[in-house]
């Protein structure tokens, strides 16, 4: 999508052409009505601007206009947007937050809050306008436009969390845990073979995963966990630290902490994990799960058995046959899972697509992969469009000035609104010329946007 710097193009103020004829019936004056306003277009069609959107310049008269009605969430809305186009992203932000209080679920103020808050860096903000925004009826191109957006707004949402957590540490100390909160460490690799180590990534996402399903613990997603031990920046060997756990988990909220390790060679793979209690540290007896390399993905299902137990969770034998339907037996697939998640939490969203594609070519219909692919693509995308170039492509959802007494053009309707639809038209009275008007001279007013700026 090529960049268009934003405020450059605006449509002038709409041209006052007033025209004194006599009424007509409605079918040959719905032909003159149509004739000027084809003509006018036709005369403006090159420097007209379809999508007008508020201006720097408007700022005066839009400051004027709220100060008579301050609660216009129009006038909020389009002083907001004109706000950003001077760059005056704080002044921005106080109006549309203020029009999101008028109207929480308009279209216009849920997306000009989303970007203007992106560019502010507020992340968390940002996230939940646009969240907002796809739930309400918008321009479905934009739609698609926000959702490819957001994967790319959450990760750096949670940047931004954990960096928070870092620095407030101290704080956090003492914090309570939320009961029933388990947050997964990447599973630690110990063996000698380096093309193994992805797989560390892969047992932690399949571990979420089955936890997510069975549902008996809020998990917090592993790229959470994941970037905050990056912004922790660990030792290797602080993943299996439970100390190291009980300091993270009070930064995450969790209660528990899952930590484990793994040695593997082309042969043989060995398995322990621990559930850490966050508040003091303790765990329980590790789980160990030892199997033959090819059968791994039947090991991890084991093993997420036995954390529910060590958690003092006992499972029906419906939840254990759940967590024992594998969702892959192809140990490339859960190799190529692992790189992709590496990729994707470096935030190479396009070399991450390209692993989920190969995953889903080695095991199709593998969920995780899907939703891999899905968001990873989406991010790609997203990456490629700037907060500026999505405001351009919003303007058709920024509303007109609402009618006041600092333009009276506003209380003229278009010409559109005057012209009955098919379905509200008599064509037998109109035939007999009994449509209810009478051919007596009146004033006609036509509202119509030239290129220049004379009126």
């Amino acid at each position: 999508m090529p960049s268009r710097p934003p405020g450059l193009d605006h449509s002038p103020p709409p041209a006052r052409v007033t025209s004194s004829t006599p009424l007509l019936p409605l079918p040959a004056l719905a032909l003159v009505f149509g004739a000027l306003a084809f003509a006018a277009l036709a005369a403006c069609a090159p420097q007209m601007e379809l999508a007008p959107a508020p201006s720097p310049a408007e700022i005066p008269t839009l400051e004027d206009r709220l100060a008579e009605r301050p609660d216009d969430p129009n006038t909020l809305t389009r002083l907001g947007v004109a706000y950003r186009e001077a760059g005056r992203l704080d002044d921005a932000r106080a109006a549309l937050d203020r029009a999101r209080e008028r109207a929480p679920d308009d279209a216009a103020v849920l997306f000009y809050l989303g970007v203007t808050a992106e560019e502010q860096e507020d992340w968390g903000v940002a996230r939940d306008a646009y969240q907002a925004f796809l739930q309400v009826d918008a321009d479905p191109i934009l739609h698609d436009m926000v959702r490819k957006r957001m994967p790319v707004v959450r990760r750096e949402h949670l940047v931004a969390q954990a960096r928070d957590a870092v620095d407030r540490e101290m704080e956090l100390v003492d914090r309570e845990p939320t009961p029933g909160t388990v947050a997964v460490f990447p599973y630690h690799f110990e063996g000698v073979d380096p093309e193994l180590a992805p797989l560390g990534r892969a047992l932690a996402e399949l571990t979420v995963t089955d936890l997510v399903r069975v549902g008996r613990l809020s998990v917090l997603e592993r790229l959470h966990v994941q970037l905050l031990i990056e912004e922790m920046e660990l030792a290797e060997e602080g993943l299996v630290d439970p100390s190291t756990a009980a300091r993270s988990g009070r930064m995450l909220g969790a209660d528990r902490i899952i930590q484990g390790s793994f040695d593997a060679d082309q042969e043989r793979v060995d398995v322990l994990a621990a559930a850490v209690a966050t508040l003091t540290g303790d765990a329980p007896d590790p789980v160990a799960e030892e199997d033959a390399l090819e059968r791994l993905y039947e090991l991890q299902g084991r093993m997420v058995v036995a954390l529910h137990g060590a958690l003092g969770i006992q499972l029906t034998d419906a939840e254990r046959d759940l967590i024992m339907d594998r969702p892959t037996r192809s140990l490339r697939a859960l190799l190529l899972l692992g790189q992709a998640l590496e990729a994707e939490d470096r935030g190479d969203y396009q070399e991450a697509a390209e692993l989920y594609e190969q995953v889903l070519a080695e095991e199709p219909g593998f969920d995780v992969a899907e939703e891999g692919w899905d968001r990873s693509q989406d991010a790609a995308e997203g990456m490629e469009v700037s907060p500026s170039e999505l405001a351009f492509e919003g303007r058709p959802q920024v509303p007109p000035p609402s009618p006041g007494i600092l333009d009276p053009r506003d209380v003229f309707r278009d010409v559109e609104a005057i012209i009955p639809a098919p379905e509200g038209r008599d064509p037998s009275a109109e035939l007999l010329g009994n449509e209810g008007i009478r051919a007596s001279p009146a004033i006609i007013d036509l509202i119509l946007r030239s290129s220049g700026g004379d009126q």
